[in-house]
């Protein structure tokens, strides 16, 4: 086992740690970070059960350079490398690498303005500097980088899929907070919009 082998995993293991020592941080100063709107928390509350297994799944096939093992829950033709080449690899570490940093400077910038949801109550304030001067959604840009390195590093149709049904998944979720984002910040937020691009 070589550290190339491990790194998704280990950089799996900093994106959980820095998020939640932020979250931490943030409700120590009394920053209310969780969506208030009950409405849209009874429609995640019945997604929990799709999005854990599928996320047990992942996280099962992320550890199995860790743990050396081979047993999967899926059928062999989906977890199977399908083209294992260095410079695939290479691309891969290099979009994880990258989505780290952005994850990283966008949880700094974000100040006291993370959250999770959108809440009517509990917006924050519009953040329009730092990483957030060239990305309008930084912290969901890293996600779709992280996910795409993976693909990468782990080419099997499993991680493809995976990474497809994140970008797909983020991109619809974007759309809709913008309109939240436009009826709450209005003008400012519009502004910011013809300025900035929403992902590059």
């Amino acid at each position: 086992m070589d550290i190339l082998s491990i790194f998704p995993f280990l950089s799996f293991l900093y994106l959980i740690a820095s998020v939640a020592s932020r979250v931490v941080l943030l409700r120590k100063k009394g920053v209310v970070i969780s969506a208030q709107n009950k409405k849209e928390q009874l429609k995640l509350l019945l997604l929990y059960p799709v999005f854990a297994l599928l996320f047990l799944i992942w996280l099962t096939e992320l550890t199995k350079p860790l743990f050396q093992f081979s047993w999967s829950v899926l059928p062999e033709f989906l977890t199977k490398i399908q083209m294992k080449h260095n410079i695939l690899n290479n691309i891969g570490v290099t979009l994880i690498i990258t989505a780290l940093v952005l994850w990283s400077f966008t949880l700094v910038h974000f100040r006291h303005s993370l959250r999770f949801g959108l809440s009517n109550n509990n917006q924050g304030q519009l953040i329009t500097k730092g990483v957030f001067s060239f990305s309008r959604n930084p912290f969901f840009l890293s996600i779709d980088l992280y996910f795409a390195g993976l693909a990468l590093f782990f080419p099997s149709i499993f991680f493809l899929v995976m990474a497809l049904l994140t970008l797909v998944s983020i991109h619809f979720f974007i759309l809709k907070e913008e309109k939240f984002l436009e009826k709450y910040y209005g003008k400012t937020y519009l502004d910011y919009k013809k300025k900035v691009r929403r992902y590059f």
